[in-house]
Order: C-alpha cells, then sequence, then structure tokens
C-alpha cells in the first residue's frame, strides 16, 4: 500500500490524543507514539489504533512483556508492550499496558492479528502472562515439564558445573579441565 499521508509524529500525536480520548494517554518518544493504557482499555484501544482511518495501525510487529520489578514508582508489576505500524501515514505506535505481577492476565488479540499467537506463547512462557481468550496457549520454546518463567528479573540461572575436556592430549591441559 502506498503512503497516502505521511504524519509528522506531532500529528500523530493529535489524532491519537483526539481518537483515544481518556481511555490512553499518547506521548512521543523518539518520532514515535508511546501509548499507556489500563488493562480494561487495551482491546479497545487496539482495535482503534487498526480501524482509524487517520491513523490506520494496522500492521503487527511484535508483543513482548517487560518485567518492571526494578521501577521505583511500580515495583513488581509486568508490562506487555506491543508495537502497531502504519504503512498507510508511516506512524509507529508502543502500546504499554501494566499486567499485575501477582495475577499475570492480559487479553489476547489474536482475534485481530493472527501473527500475535506466536508472541503471545512466547511472552506467557518466558513471563508467565496468561493471555485470556488465546486459542492455543502452550510452551512455543521451552520443555513442557520446566519450572519457572527466564524472562522476570527474579528468575535464577542454575548453575553450570566444569567437567575436564574430554579433548585433552596431555596431562597439564586435562588437570587444567581443557581451559
Amino acid at each position: 500500500m502506498p503512503v497516502t499521508e505521511r504524519l509528522s509524529a506531532e500529528d500523530a500525536l493529535q489524532r491519537a490524543s483526539a481518537l483515544l480520548g481518556d481511555r490512553a494517554q499518547p506521548t512521543i518518544n523518539h518520532g514515535q507514539l508511546d501509548i499507556a493504557c489500563s488493562l480494561e482499555q487495551y482491546v479497545s484501544v487496539i482495535e482503534s489504533l487498526v480501524d482509524d482511518v487517520g491513523l490506520r495501525c494496522n500492521f503487527f510487529t511484535f508483543l513482548s512483556g517487560v518485567d518492571r520489578s526494578e521501577v521505583a514508582d511500580n515495583p513488581g508489576s509486568l508490562e506487555v508492550l506491543v508495537h502497531l505500524y502504519s504503512p498507510e501515514h508511516v506512524v509507529h505506535a508502543n502500546i504499554h499496558v501494566p499486567v499485575d505481577a501477582e495475577n499475570p492476565h492480559c487479553p489476547t488479540i489474536t482475534h485481530r492479528f493472527d501473527g500475535a499467537q506466536w508472541h503471545e506463547r512466547e511472552c506467557h512462557e518466558m513471563f508467565g502472562i496468561v493471555f485470556d481468550g488465546h486459542p492455543r496457549l502452550v510452551n512455543l520454546l521451552l520443555p513442557e515439564d520446566f519450572t519457572g518463567h527466564p524472562g522476570l528479573r527474579s528468575f535464577k540461572l542454575p548453575g553450570r558445573q566444569v567437567k575436564d575436556w574430554p579433548g585433552a592430549k596431555d596431562p597439564e591441559e586435562a588437570a587444567a579441565g581443557g581451559r
């Protein structure tokens, strides 16, 4: 689709502010829209950004989780981060959705973007966020019996065990563990 109207960051901000009203707080960050919204408004905000002719952010790029446990004003929280793009208006939009770390649930957006299925599965696996309504929320990368969520800051990597290198040819090299 050719660009019909390239928007400046300020024009995109004005359109997003008018479109979203009190459902979200858009700002500009490095020339892109940064949109913070509540969990309750998440799907509505996504659908508005996709459907609005003035923005048409209908290209899903990625979804991931962010562990915000070390942020001073909101310790212990998680965030779902979604990036949408408008090929028609050349607008990038980053949607930030806080998720409670004690009850990590978020609505799915797979009904709008099939590509979100793998991203939500990975986010569930790495951060423990349950995407309500996801058609098949099973592990994508880790074995089914894996315990924990490696994307969380609280996840501790297991210690490594040093073993003798089996290819050592001389006694000194073998004694040093092949190093």
